[in-house]
């Protein structure tokens, strides 16, 4: 009879020791996790912040640059003469010397007094476009006399920088300067991270966005984005659950914020999400 009750206390004593260690290797699986989760989640909010602190050093470039160039003494006597080869010819030079330090990263556009295309630096023979149906910032500088900068959808989703142009307090037109998202995604992917701009499908009517862009749901890619894996993976994200700001822990773990118009409107996403190493 005492050997029988020794026998059951040494199973018994095994079974809390099964126990306990279970539970032990449970919790400090669930722990790890938790600091896991933790790490990644302080990592992506971190990158958010950084992300929109470049895009507004983007903004402020762009911006500058259209404020230089609308009181250029060589562009304004050109542009006020109508001499659309010579201020052609200007806008190329300053893009050269820009150029030399930040290569092929600016575009620029001049309007004339009624909102039209008078020219454009990659395409010399387009002018007489009427823009002011859908390019909105065009028509707040123009209203409001003042410079503006924002991320707006025109011919493309990009970064757009309108300084309007003033003889004699008469408006005579505008420069924009037009920046991609490019050098965001840049400095992003050095950092470890992926970028990703996600313009609304539903816009795509009213822009040139090609149509092989890549397509996640109702959504236009609008940038080179090098990792598929994580647009694939991105097809299994429920967009309509997004908010306007915030996180998405996962398969794929990324952070994410709204890309809105001068109107307000949500365009889009822009998603920054941590390279898997």
């Amino acid at each position: 009879m005492l050997q029988f009750k020794m026998v059951n206390l040494k199973h018994l004593t095994l079974l809390i020791i099964v126990v306990v260690v279970a539970f032990l290797s449970y919790l400090f699986y669930s722990l790890n996790n938790i600091e896991k989760e933790n790490f990644l989640i302080s990592n992506i909010e971190s990158a958010l912040i950084t992300t929109k602190n470049f895009l507004e050093e983007e903004k402020k470039q762009a911006l500058s640059l259209a404020i230089l160039l609308s009181e250029d003494k060589e562009f304004l006597e050109y542009f006020i003469s109508n001499d659309r080869k010579k201020v052609f010819d200007t806008i190329q030079k300053k893009l050269k010397s820009i150029s030399i330090v930040q290569p092929d990263k600016f575009k620029i556009q001049v309007h004339d007094k009624e909102l039209k295309a008078y020219l454009r630096s990659w395409d010399y023979e387009t002018s007489g476009v009427r823009l002011d149906s859908f390019r909105k910032g065009l028509v707040y500088a123009k209203e409001n006399k003042t410079p503006f900068v924002s991320v707006e959808l025109g011919l493309r989703l990009n970064i757009k920088a309108i300084a309007p142009i003033f003889i004699d307090d008469e408006f005579i037109g505008s420069i924009e300067v037009i920046t991609e998202f490019e050098s965001v995604s840049d400095m992003m992917k050095q950092r470890g991270y992926d970028f990703v701009v996600l313009l609304d499908s539903k816009y795509v009517d009213n822009s040139n966005i090609v149509q092989k862009n890549r397509k996640i749901k109702n959504y236009i890619v609008c940038n080179n984005v090098e990792n598929i894996s994580l647009l694939n993976s991105l097809e299994n994200i429920e967009f309509l659950n997004l908010k306007d700001y915030g996180y998405e822990i996962g398969d794929v773990s990324f952070g994410y914020f709204s890309i809105y118009d001068l109107n307000n409107t949500n365009l889009g996403y822009i998603l920054i999400a941590l390279k898997k190493r």
